[in-house]
């Protein structure tokens, strides 16, 4: 049987003896996932514990000083109430419509604790796809047909995705560490380049076999014949690998449904009349993809670790960016180095994931998952 973690109640914190029975567990070599279970906490909690005291000198801490309450136990769930009501508001304004509400001055330190106690928490928005019901039924029926697809079926898929490359831009949120009074030394700041933004559009597309070409596009957007280029490019020579037989084999294989499906989201240039015709006639079998569903694509993952090594490139080998075509080329080609550099281990991490992701979709009956 799995352990079922069970919550701990909200605003207790752990006392010493909780915080000796976790350094003694961990001293006894048990995963600190393990513990967290047994203790009833969080896996953060536990790595707070272990890295601030030691099992060998811990012997209590200072009694905590006791404060005065100073809210009712009904005003403490017009605060609860309140907070989840306008939970798109910044603190502030929450603490004074509260305010208002409870005839009673209380401080947003208060009304934080509070928020802490209800098991509440300021998190970013999550960013998704609008989903119109026709989205969330085709998404559905979706994972329902490739429920029972094993890892092997996956690897069969060529995935394949555009995106837009913002060059000096780095792709993930940057957190620092400093002192009071350093916001404007040089050394925290996240520069921008407003007046020299420059982007690059490329398509990459990969099997559970091998990473298939990057390819860099040309300045202009992609319509359907810049998009039949792309996959004379990419697409046909990563299937011309796929089909190669092995040396001395004698033999020459033919590709049919079973050798490997090629998956194009439903932009509008894939869905050209000229495009469906083309992988009709050159006999590339296709995946019907439901509307509005980047979070199936495991190859939007990949971009995020690509994003995020090509900034490293950058900052290291160019430091601003330009649109002199020189440097655009220079752009291509460190972007189609990344692209290669990228393991193996995380092409087969996202392969190995599908069968999550479909069942994802399942549980939430077709709508919005955590991919």
């Amino acid at each position: 049987m799995t352990d079922t973690p069970v919550k701990r109640e909200q605003g207790k914190h752990l006392s010493d003896v909780d915080i000796g029975k976790i350094l003694g567990l961990a001293k006894a070599v048990c995963p600190q996932r393990r513990i967290a279970t047994l203790m009833k906490c969080s896996w953060k909690a536990i790595q707070h514990v272990l890295a601030t005291y030691f099992f060998e000198t811990f012997q209590g801490r200072e009694s905590r000083r006791a404060y005065e309450r100073k809210t009712t136990t009904r005003q403490d769930n017009i605060i609860v109430r309140t907070i989840k009501q306008n939970y798109d508001l910044p603190l502030h304004d929450i603490t004074n419509i509260i305010n208002k509400t409870i005839k009673t001055l209380v401080s947003e330190n208060t009304v934080r604790r509070r928020r802490s106690e209800a098991g509440l928490g300021s998190y970013i928005a999550t960013r998704k796809p609008a989903l119109r019901p026709e989205n969330v039924t085709k998404q559905l029926e979706w994972a329902l047909c490739y429920k029972d697809w094993t890892i092997e079926d996956w690897k069969r898929v060529i995935w394949s995705d555009e995106s837009s490359i913002w060059i000096g831009v780095n792709p993930r949120r940057q957190w620092i560490i400093r002192a009071p009074g350093e916001r404007f030394d040089k050394k925290f700041i996240k520069k921008t380049f407003k007046s020299q933004q420059v982007k690059i559009m490329v398509w990459a597309c990969f099997t559970g076999e091998r990473l298939g070409p990057l390819i860099v596009c040309e300045e202009g957007g992609v319509g359907a014949g810049e998009y039949q280029e792309i996959l004379y490019d990419g697409l046909f020579s990563l299937i011309d690998d796929l089909l190669e037989p092995p040396e001395d084999h004698g033999m020459i294989q033919v590709a049919d449904e079973n050798t490997f499906v090629f998956m194009q989201d439903n932009a509008t240039c894939h869905k050209a009349t000229e495009i469906l015709e083309f992988l009709e006639e050159n006999h590339v079998p296709t995946m019907e993809w439901p509307p509005q569903s980047p979070d199936l694509n495991p190859l939007e993952n990949l971009w995020v670790e690509f994003k995020a090594a090509f900034h490293e490139c950058f900052v290291t080998m160019f430091g601003y960016p330009s649109k002199s075509p020189e440097a655009r080329y220079h752009y291509g080609e460190v972007l189609q180095k990344v692209w290669y550099e990228l393991g193996p281990d995380l092409v087969d991490a996202l392969i190995e994931s599908m069968p999550r992701r479909v069942q994802a979709v399942i549980d939430a009956e077709g709508g919005w998952t955590k991919y």
